[in-house]
């Protein structure tokens, strides 16, 4: 898989000779930093335009490995052992179904992200991105603790933690966006035939415009998991390969 990502006048010859040189070596530390920080944490998919990380990945992942022992030990009554998460148990075993989860879970994620970015809602979205907002969190949070200040929620969040709850922020603004822009088109059939169906209490028009609101909610998350079902996916397998829970000695 292959990613992508002043004029001066000098007044003698030593000058533009001097700018080169500084410019040179003050951009050397920066480069060499990116270059190491993509060696250590390469793409290994791309959905769409987002690129995922092996960090990214990893960190999906082993949120996901729980169900993954849950469903084969209730399926199969398969308990945990040397060997659970090789290639070697197929395209129905552990990691085939592991992996697929992941995906599904990283597709839902990214394609969010896409359309957030597009709407003006969210403007980074990248891992590294994520990672550097974290620390300054985390630095915020302790720099308020100490100075005796208010801090709601722990005084440091993990990095899973923080990726899930800043994930699921961008969702709600996400889809209470799309909702607001779809509610004109939701026609008063469509609201009759709700109200109908789930006779209540209350008269039609008293209800209207939550039932407007809800139905509007509920095609916005119909449209956005049609993007889902359509994203484009590409994989790097050689990378992907060694991102598992475990590897057994053998």
């Amino acid at each position: 898989m292959h990613s992508s990502h002043s004029a001066v006048r000098p007044r003698n010859w030593l000058k533009p000779v001097l700018f080169l040189f500084v410019a040179t070596a003050a951009t050397l530390p920066r480069v060499r930093a990116e270059t190491s920080v993509a060696v250590a944490d390469p793409v290994v998919m791309t959905i769409g335009d987002e690129p995922v990380s092996a960090r990214e990945y990893r960190l999906v992942m082993e949120r996901q490995v729980a169900g993954v022992y849950g469903y084969f030990k209730q399926t199969q009554n398969l308990d945990d052992h040397a060997g659970y998460w090789i290639e070697t148990t197929g395209e129905n075993g552990p990691l085939a179904r592991l992996r697929q989860v992941v995906r599904d879970e990283l597709v839902r994620i990214k394609v969010h992200q896409a359309v957030a970015k597009k709407r003006g809602l969210a403007d980074k979205t990248t891992y590294a991105d994520f990672q550097r907002d974290f620390v300054a969190e985390n630095a915020r949070r302790k720099d308020e603790h100490a100075r005796g200040g208010v801090i709601y929620g722990p005084p440091q969040y993990r990095e899973a933690a923080y990726y899930y709850i800043r994930l699921g922020d961008l969702v709600y603004k996400l889809q209470e966006s799309l909702a607001t822009e779809l509610e004109p088109g939701i026609t008063e059939a469509a609201i009759a035939a709700f109200h109908e169906k789930n006779k209540g209490e209350k008269p039609l028009d008293e209800v209207r415009l939550k039932i407007r609101a809800l139905l509007a909610t509920q095609e916005a998350g119909r449209q956005l998991r049609a993007l889902c079902a359509t994203a484009r996916v590409e994989t790097d397998p050689a990378a992907l390969r060694p991102l598992v829970p475990r590897v057994d000695a053998k």
